[in-house]
């Protein structure tokens, strides 16, 4: 029915109690919508009606409800009512002030300033009557109701609408208590949820799922991003994030989580860690200097972030930011932020927990199979018999060597050793290790001769499983081998060109990476480099790269040959019986004067390896204690050779009797019955005498 000036007041009670029935059950804003259609209709003349709820603190207003015939028609009907407004502005402000209901004119309203309510205008509103909306004696809100005809409110419809107001008031306050107690049971749930899912997490993956789908539940954010301390806990970076596809791909937000952050010079942070509380970051108001993800934060007009600290205990983990809408209200949620905070602190420690054990696992495994190629290394190198305990000799020209060597010895420098075949070259090497601060770690021997070319590169940096065919295993290569310690590299004017690049690099950065690895490895190792050939040739000749050459070529420490160091035979002529002695089993103590004046006029090409050879002979071909003749690999053919032609240089006999022996094992160069086990010298160097 319509209200006039006419109502009896028995009528009036009947629509007071309709009202308060109505009222009463209300629990919903569909149930309130309702009522106004049903109800406050049939009393008053009006066609729209909004209700909104007011943030006295922050000085704004927004609608709650609202039920607009007329008005929602207009296209960008949504954006306009539902913005957030100031409380001053010439109709709110009235209406909060005012215990009585105020009428307005729209038209007076725009013309004072109020240019959003233009919508009203064109949608035909000429009229608004507002009145304020209390509990417990607070206002809380305001309602109004918007008419198509001017002075469409009488006096007595404008008292029984202040009268219904304080029913409305009521259900509108219900309403929010059933949303507040729906809003945390649905928390409370979300929390228990995200508990359960988190108590489940072991790796940062599944941490991540979690995040994104139950934050987006609780608080519709746009994207996340967790950023913790590093283990020496003086920096931070970031440990995972959220963004939309195209941020992904930036290389602006690349260098941003891929950078290392100083907690000292990051004010965020550190702020963040100290508050040990949600707090609102709006990146318009931080101070400089801004750490690199807050520069990225205001470049791209982010408004607002929200930072959490991540602690267990008082263990400061890290901290957790979220990218929310710019009228995201943290006073609502600010303590669903902290239990969700401390969930996620939980399910992190115990990731990263896990993380550094899987490392230190790692660390040990990778320790093990150290020790066990180091024991195989070590094995292998006293089953060769190729360790000598002092290097033999007092001429001039090894004083001169034993001089370099203390230069040298007690630092980290590259040496080349250079000289030729038989002259002591890796015994040179390990006196210069076994005096070094390396002492204590390995020297790990790579001889580039004796490997084919295609092994070269997995015996110096390793593999790993299923790199290449034949790669059943991961190997540790001889670069990781001799960490800490030393790397000789024998025979290197063998190494092919292609290699020469990588170890080039190697050398240089002191990081490797393992053929089939995904990561880079830093090395400390000291290199000494042996070679029998002029590099310097090699280098005109292209077959040794210039660069790698002068990278090697430090400290160049040349051995003499033993035929320009005679003085030294019969030193090393003694070591030598004593070492065959002990080992053959037969107690040789001499040497005669003849068998050593053989010795002292024969020009060794074979260098003091080819004078272990030959007394290792000598004694095996003695009978008594007594070396009576040295049985020199050359001592048949000179005889020969001087019957038939008279005297001849070296060089002559060498090559008669490299001949000789070739024939002898129809033409076989290396191998256990071939030339060069015979001679005694590396095949590699038969070969380069059968060239010349």
């Amino acid at each position: 029915m319509n209200v006039t000036e006419n109502l009896h007041r028995s009528e009036v009670i009947d629509l007071f109690v309709s009202v308060s029935e109505a009222t009463v059950s209300i629990r919903n804003k569909n149930d309130l919508v309702s009522f106004i259609q049903y109800k406050l209709k049939n009393i008053f003349q009006f066609s729209d009606l909004a209700i909104s709820r007011y943030n006295i603190p922050k000085g704004t207003f927004k609608v709650f409800l609202e039920h607009c015939d007329k008005t929602n028609q207009h296209p960008d009907f949504n954006a306009i009512a539902y913005e957030e407004y100031p409380l001053k502005d010439g109709l709110h402000d009235k209406i909060m002030e005012s215990e009585n209901t105020v009428v307005l004119s729209v038209d007076s309203l725009i013309a004072s300033g109020m240019k959003h309510l233009v919508f009203l205008q064109n949608a035909g509103i000429k009229e608004i009557v507002g009145i304020r909306l209390l509990q417990n004696g607070e206002v809380f809100g305001g309602m109004v109701l918007l008419s198509e005809e001017e002075g469409a409110f009488t006096v007595l419809q404008r008292r029984l609408i202040e009268k219904i107001s304080n029913y409305i008031s009521s259900a509108v306050a219900n309403i929010i208590a059933n949303e507040e107690i729906q809003k945390r049971d649905k928390e409370k749930s979300i929390l228990l949820s995200l508990s359960n899912e988190t108590a489940k997490v072991k790796t940062k993956e599944e941490l991540f799922l979690v995040i994104s789908e139950k934050l987006k539940d609780l608080f519709s954010i746009l994207s996340f991003g967790i950023i913790v301390k590093d283990r020496d806990t003086q920096t931070h970076r970031f440990f995972m994030f959220e963004v939309d596809d195209s941020t992904k791909i930036d290389s602006e937000f690349q260098t941003v989580i891929n950078h290392q952050y100083i907690n000292s010079n990051d004010l965020i942070f550190t702020s963040i860690l100290n508050t040990g509380t949600p707090i609102v970051l709006e990146t318009e108001k931080l101070e400089e200097p801004l750490p690199l993800y807050a520069q990225f934060w205001k470049k791209n007009n982010i408004q607002k972030v929200i930072g959490t600290a991540l602690s267990v205990a008082d263990d400061d983990i890290g901290c957790l930011f979220l990218r929310v809408e710019d009228d995201f209200d943290i006073n609502s949620s600010y303590d669903l932020l902290k239990g969700v905070s401390s969930q996620i602190a939980i399910a992190l420690s115990n990731i990263i927990s896990n993380e550094k054990n899987q490392s230190q696992l790692k660390e040990i495994l990778n320790y093990k199979e150290q020790l066990e190629n180091e024991k195989a290394y070590l094995q292998e190198e006293i089953t060769s018999g190729n360790r000598y305990a002092d290097i033999i000799g007092g001429s001039i020209e090894m004083k001169s060597i034993f001089h370099l060597l203390s230069q040298v010895a007690c630092t980290n420098s590259t040496v080349l050793i250079l000289g030729e075949t038989g002259t002591g070259k890796e015994l040179i090497a390990r006196a210069i290790h076994n005096s070094s601060p390396r002492k204590n770690n390995l020297m790990v021997k790579v001889n580039c001769a004796a490997l084919p070319a295609n092994l070269i590169e997995s015996e110096l940096f390793g593999h790993e499983k299923g790199s290449f065919t034949g790669a059943f295993e991961r190997r540790i290569g001889k670069f990781e081998l001799a960490h800490k310690g030393t790397l000789f590299l024998d025979e290197i004017g063998e190494m092919p060109l292609e290699l020469q690049v990588k170890l080039l690099r190697a050398i240089q950065e002191k990081e490797i990476e393992r053929i089939g690895g995904k990561g880079i490895l830093k090395t400390d190792v000291r290199i000494i480099a042996a070679t029998n050939r002029n590099l310097i040739n090699e280098v005109k000749e292209g077959r040794f790269r210039s660069d790698l050459y002068y990278r090697l070529n430090v400290f160049p420490v040349h051995l003499p040959p033993l035929k320009n160091r005679k003085d030294d035979i019969p030193e090393l002529v003694n070591y030598f019986m004593a070492k065959f002695s002990k080992t053959i089993g037969k107690e040789v103590k001499g040497i005669s004067k003849k068998a050593m004046t053989e010795l002292l006029q024969y020009d060794w090409p074979g260098n003091v390896r080819e004078l272990e050879h030959v007394i290792e002979r000598s004694i095996l071909m003695t009978e008594g204690s007594l070396i009576k003749d040295a049985f020199l690999p050359y001592r048949e053919t000179f005889s020969d050779h001087k019957k038939e032609t008279g005297d001849r240089t070296i060089a002559g006999f060498e090559k008669s009797y490299i001949i000789d022996v070739l024939k002898q094992c129809n033409g076989k160069v290396f191998g256990p019955s071939g030339a060069a086990v015979i001679l005694g010298i590396p095949h590699t160097t038969l070969h380069s005498k059968m060239k010349n």
